[in-house]
Parts: structure tokens; sequence; C-alpha cells
């Protein structure tokens, strides 16, 4: 009992003064978290997924600051990883920082024909940026074999003609939900028209650089085609700090330095679909997407996470705004789906012992 109220009063020390100094692994040494680190070490066992994990890396900042961080099974901390549909993610900002900037006009409302000529007739022209990146623009779904994504040796705005080409599959534009690639590509592509950039050098100039995310990049297909919505490599402490930034409403903390409009930040979080429409394909069981991200998932033991990047290979991040909380296990070794039970676990016991924490907290006697 007295190594229990010893370890919780640890914890909270460790959660009032933490600061990015702090090895966040001398927080998991002390037991702060020991069921997220029991759910851990069950992934290399087997437990709670249908096939083990050989090894993943978990961060978790509170308010920005890392309250745990350690490796499990063959990762090792800050090894890189294909983030995979997290990318997404990533791709969500830079469209909300050209949003801002709005180069010729470019917002959420506009159409892709007014950057890109082959999306301006028939059919195609009135999808907009926002149902680009949210799947409901009636292009095809279900596309990670494209060639389109896949073909290193041509450019963005050439695959913007290909995928112009197709019929759309999904219907009108705005009538369906179908996860996929190929309207964030395009969308890709009216970056570049709209601001004269090559869309990787945007990326690192308003992403990336910004943000200080140095080991972040895309890496797939190429520079020139770079997979927008899948293409992104990162590492757990890059990619918390960019979506550390979302949580701050826009603001990086380590450097002070505005990254996206607080309004920016709102609409990338603000559902874009509804329960009406109707789901084609969807990785999950629902379509609750904002711009690029996930929201409202991990739902089951609950709460569920305010948002969510997520990646084939197992790849995710969430965010829950309520409690300062950004949650990232890197890994590119394993599925999502196969990891999305334990992930739903992990998210209840981080709660669950901040709770318990913060009740400690309240005892008479245990205050600061």
């Amino acid at each position: 009992m007295l190594r229990e109220h010893a370890t919780a009063i640890a914890l909270i020390w460790l959660l009032l003064v933490a600061t990015p100094d702090c090895p966040a692994a001398d927080f998991a040494h002390n037991e702060g978290f020991s069921k997220l680190t029991q759910l851990a070490e069950g992934l290399l066992r087997g437990d709670h997924v249908r096939r083990r994990v050989p090894g993943f890396e978990i961060l978790l900042l509170r308010d920005g600051q890392p309250v745990y961080h350690r490796a499990f099974g063959d990762w090792e901390l800050g090894r890189l990883a294909q983030t995979d549909s997290s990318s997404k993610t990533l791709a969500g900002g830079l469209v909300m920082s050209v949003v801002d900037s709005g180069e010729q006009g470019f917002s959420l409302d506009s159409r892709l024909g007014e950057f890109l000529p082959e999306f301006a007739k028939g059919e195609l022209a009135p999808i907009t940026v926002r149902q680009a990146f949210s799947h409901s623009s009636g292009i095809k779904g279900q596309d990670v074999g494209s060639l389109i994504l896949r073909t290193k040796r041509i450019e963005l705005r050439q695959g913007a003609r290909l995928i112009a080409r197709q019929s759309l599959e999904h219907g009108p534009p705005g009538s369906r939900f179908a996860y996929g690639g190929l309207s964030m590509q395009a969308t890709g592509a009216a970056l570049e028209a709209a601001t004269g950039t090559p869309y990787c050098e945007l990326f690192a100039e308003r992403i990336t650089g910004p943000l200080g995310m140095h080991h972040t990049r895309y890496t797939l297909a190429s520079d020139s085609n770079p997979r927008v919505a899948g293409g992104v490599q990162s590492t757990a402490a890059d990619f918390s700090r960019y979506m550390d930034m979302l949580l701050n409403h826009g603001v990086d903390r380590p450097s002070g330095r505005r990254v996206l409009s607080a309004q920016a930040v709102n609409a990338l979080l603000t559902r874009q679909t509804n329960e009406s429409l109707p789901i084609d394909h969807s990785p999950v069981d629902n379509n609750r997407y904002g711009i690029g991200v996930w929201l409202d998932q991990l739902a089951e033991p609950g709460p569920a996470v305010d948002a969510m990047a997520g990646g084939a290979r197992g790849f995710h991040s969430w965010i829950d705004r309520g409690r300062g909380l950004v949650l990232t296990l890197s890994t590119d070794e394993t599925t999502f789906a196969n990891l999305e039970p334990a992930a739903e676990l992990m998210r209840a016991a981080v709660v669950e012992e901040l709770a318990g924490a913060q009740r400690l907290q309240d005892l008479p006697g245990q205050s600061n």
C-alpha cells in the first residue's frame, strides 16, 4: 500500500513539473502508468491482438510535456516509421496553411477546377477541397495499389490529369463516403498550382520546418510525385509535436511560433461528414472525419479521443483536447486493424491512471 501511495505521488509530481529535458524513460521507471506498460508488454506476447507486435514506441504528452516515453520489443526510441495514412493528418495541416495564406483565393470551398483545368468540367466540376480531403468527392476509394500513387517518374500535376480521366465511382460529389488517397493526391496538385511551390518544398516550408520536425519527410513515391495521403516517414517525437500544435490551437509550444490559425485548426478538427452519408468504404466502422483526420475514435470502452491519425501498418496518434493529451504509438511492423482493440484499452488505461492520480492529489494533505 505504501509503495502504491509513493508511486502515485511520484506520478503527480512528474505530471506537474515534467519538462522536455526530463527523460520520459525515467517516468516509466517510476511505474506511473503501470497499466499502460502492462498492455504494451502484452502486445509483444500477443495479448489483445490477433498477431503479436514485434516492436513499437509510445510517447504520451500532457500539455506538451512528455510524461511517458518507452520503446518495446525490437524498436528503439526515435526510430523512423512509415506513417502510411497518418500522413493524411499532416497533409490536412498543409491544406489549412494554404487556406490561411489564401493564395489565389484558395479555401476549403474552392473547387479543384479553379486550379486544375481538367477538374473544371463534367461530373468533376463540383468537387471542392473540403470534399477531397474528407473522402466525399466521389473519386475512387480503396486506391492504395493505384499506379498513380506508386509511380516515381511523374509529377503531381501529371497524376492529377490521370485521376481526372477516371469516372467518379462513388456518386456525385458530396453524396457518399469512400476512404482513399486519390482525391488528396489531386488536392496536392492544386496546392502546387495555387502557391507556385512544389508540394514537398511547401510541406517543409509550412509544416516540418516551423515545427522542427527534422526527421519527417515524404519518402513515397518520390519528391516529384509524393504520396500525399500515405507517403510520410516520421518519428513518435516529430509526429507528437505536430499533434500538440493542433491541440494548442495552432501554436508550437517549444518555439512559441504560430503554425496555423486557431480558425484553421478548428476547421481541420470539425466533422465534415454526417451520419446520413452512406459509407462505400471505410477502414473503421464509421465516417467521422474532419480535414485529413479521424474524429471521435477509439470509443470502446471509452471515452473516445477527439482526433486520431491512423496508418495501415499500425502508426497512430491521438488528441484528447479536454485532458491536454497527445499519444503517439510509432510502428510499421503490424496493422492498425490488429492494434485497434489494444489501442482502445491503452486509451482507457491512460485516462484511468490520470484520474486516479488526480483523485489522490485532491485528498486532504496531498496538495502542493
